[in-house]
């Protein structure tokens, strides 16, 4: 899954989850954590397998459960520390992401394609791009996945849109103070 599908499944479902536990429609910050959560596994394993070398392929400690579910215990446990809101906002977009590299295999019955899962305790299978991410990305192929995840996302910025767009207020608001400073 690209990093825009990812960002959509998890906004998809940290959305619906908060309307149906709140009857609310989602806030800043935690739509903010759950696109945090949803590209936070691509952005660990991606540069230390692909460009540093330094994990065996781009889905594997990030893409573990084991280490998954720490960093998400990790994250919940610094915000409930300093009584912030969140957590479950960054759990949803974290697993959504490993859902989201998972529903191929799944549906394809092609367990094997799962064993990132699972990694160290099961070796990678699957090709990996010999290229960095940029490099990657660049090279990317228009094909029915690409179009079908470009289509989800245009139609989860509507959905975004019908929440209030949550969050573009308070950014908005982040550069126009970086932009205007007061005369000193």
């Amino acid at each position: 899954m690209w990093p825009w599908g990812h960002l959509a499944f998890a906004y998809v479902l940290y959305s619906s989850y908060v309307r149906l536990r709140y009857r609310l429609a989602p806030e800043w910050p935690g739509v903010l954590l759950a696109v945090l959560g949803s590209q936070a596994p691509d952005l660990i394993d991606k540069p230390l397998g692909w460009s540093l070398h330094v994990l065996p392929g781009g889905r594997t400690l990030a893409h573990s459960l084991f280490f998954g579910t720490a960093v998400v215990l990790l994250v919940a446990g610094l915000l409930r520390r300093y009584d912030l809101p969140g957590g479950a906002a960054f759990a949803i977009g974290y697993y959504s992401h490993l859902m989201g590299d998972s529903y191929q295999s799944l549906l394809s019955g092609r367990v094997e394609g799962l064993t990132f899962l699972l990694w160290p305790l099961f070796p990678v299978r699957g090709s990996e791009p010999s290229v960095g991410i940029i490099q990657y990305l660049l090279s990317a192929q228009i094909d029915g996945q690409l179009v079908f995840e470009l289509l989800f996302a245009a139609l989860v910025v509507v959905w975004w849109l019908l929440d209030g767009a949550p969050g573009l207020a308070a950014a908005w608001n982040a550069v126009r103070r970086r932009l205007v400073r007061p005369a000193s």
